[in-house]
């Protein structure tokens, strides 16, 4: 991992996202998470075959976890996930004691095409006792999931805002991004679509007009993969006509415009 990757991963602003999100995962289950995750946004470069996943339980108790990797793609405004084998964590189960952690290797069992992003989901499960429940469509007995987004780069491709050495022939993948607003029904949408060759994770989204802003998201909107279009509904009150709408996207540290189509 290159080192500006490693203090951006050590930096106390990573630390604080990956302390925010364990308590927006408690929140959303409706009880007390215990499993901190990072990095939440593992990258696997060209010249890397696995990136390190770091797990600790921060409950009282022993918590048993069962990590798979899905293929991820997006269609009709939602992700789609399927099973795969180009890419696996290793250990797969792991039952991890109060107050320690446990690495699970993410390993590219076979490359990407040269040139290509490929994403994928990591689902990691907090299995429930053996007599409990299971999904009925899954078939697994889980308390809590978290699903961590995971993209590898085939050879000759690097991610937005890496340098690697002169001439090393390197292509930087970035995302080329969109926009449009579709009324259906009593419903307004803010429609993204990205015709680059790289993901974009959208936060802090909103329209700006002589001035002012309206906000559509705060932190995390959401993300669109390469030639995919999601959308959102737009809150109330928000008018884009006229406006221009910006967001953080990636590890930019500036907001990008996006332009209307």
């Amino acid at each position: 991992m290159h080192r500006a990757a490693r203090q951006h991963l050590d930096s106390p602003w990573t630390r604080l996202v990956m302390l925010m999100l364990l308590a927006l995962f408690a929140s959303r289950a409706g009880a007390a998470s215990s499993v901190l995750i990072w990095p939440i946004n593992p990258l696997i470069e060209a010249d890397q075959k696995a990136v390190a996943l770091w797990l600790e339980n921060r409950g009282q108790a022993p918590v048993n976890l069962q990590v798979r990797v899905m293929n991820w793609q997006q269609a009709g405004f939602e992700d789609r996930l399927d099973a795969q084998r180009e890419v696996i964590g290793s250990p797969p189960v792991v039952t991890i004691a109060p107050g320690k952690r446990q690495m699970i290797r993410l390993m590219a069992m076979q490359a990407p095409p040269p040139g290509v992003q490929q994403a994928y989901r990591v689902l990691i499960d907090e299995m429930l006792d053996n007599d409990a429940a299971a999904d009925p469509q899954l078939g697994v007995k889980f308390q809590m999931r978290y699903s961590i987004p995971l993209f590898v780069f085939g050879t000759g491709a690097a991610p937005e805002g890496d340098r690697g050495p002169a001439g090393d022939g390197l292509k930087t993948l970035a995302p080329q991004l969109s926009y449009r607003v579709q009324q259906q029904g009593a419903v307004r949408y803010l429609l993204v679509r990205n015709d680059g060759a790289a993901h974009a994770r959208l936060s802090a989204v909103r329209f700006s007009r002589g001035g002012q802003q309206q906000v559509v998201a705060e932190g995390l909107l959401g993300y669109v993969l390469p030639g995919a279009e999601m959308r959102w509904p737009l809150p109330a009150g928000v008018n884009a006509e006229g406006a221009t709408l910006q967001a953080m996207v990636n590890e930019r540290s500036e907001p990008v415009t996006i332009t209307g189509r």
